[in-house]
C-alpha cells in the first residue's frame, strides 16, 4: 500500500486571474489531478493562492515542482509538507473556493507577503493545524466541485 502525502503552499499570481482564467485553470488542474491520483483544495483571493495537495509523495512533489516553476506563480512558499493518515479532500480532484482578502489572511499558516522577511519565514507551520483548517472547508457547501 502506498502511503499518502500532503503539501500546502501559498503563492501570489503574477497577473490577476479573471473568472474565465480561473475556470480554465481549474479544468486543467482537475483533469491532471484525476489522472494522477491527486486530490486537494485551492483557495483564491485577489491573486493570493493557498492550495493543499494530497496523493503519493512522488506525485505531490512532482506537481509542486511544476507549480513552483510556473511563471503564473510568484513568491511560492511551502507551508506544510508531510505524510497523512487519510485524505481530507478525497471527493475532489480540486475543490475551489474564492475568499475575500480578510478571510484569506486569517487562515492559520498564512504568511503575509507584505511583511519584511516574507521568504525567510519558517515554512513548516504546525502541519496538523493548517491541514485541519483547510479540511474544515470540506463541510462548506460553497466549495465548487
Amino acid at each position: 500500500m502506498t502511503s499518502l502525502h500532503h503539501l500546502v503552499y501559498q503563492s501570489s499570481a503574477t497577473t490577476g486571474l479573471n473568472e474565465a482564467e480561473l475556470t480554465s485553470l481549474l479544468t486543467q488542474s482537475r483533469a491532471w489531478n484525476h489522472g494522477h491520483g491527486l486530490t486537494g483544495l485551492l483557495l483564491y483571493s485577489n491573486g493570493d493562492i493557498m492550495q493543499v495537495l494530497e496523493g503519493t509523495e512522488e506525485e505531490v512533489s512532482y506537481i509542486f515542482t511544476r507549480i513552483a516553476q510556473d511563471a503564473r506563480h510568484g513568491r511560492v512558499v511551502k507551508l506544510s509538507d508531510g505524510p497523512i493518515a487519510a485524505r481530507n479532500f478525497s471527493q475532489w480532484s480540486m475543490g475551489f473556493k474564492s475568499l475575500n482578502p480578510e478571510e484569506f489572511t486569517h487562515l492559520q499558516g498564512y504568511v503575509d507577503p507584505a511583511k519584511d522577511g516574507y521568504l525567510n519565514q519558517p515554512t513548516q507551520n504546525a502541519d496538523a493545524g493548517l491541514h485541519a483548517v483547510l479540511a474544515s472547508f470540506v463541510a462548506d457547501d460553497t466549495i465548487h466541485l
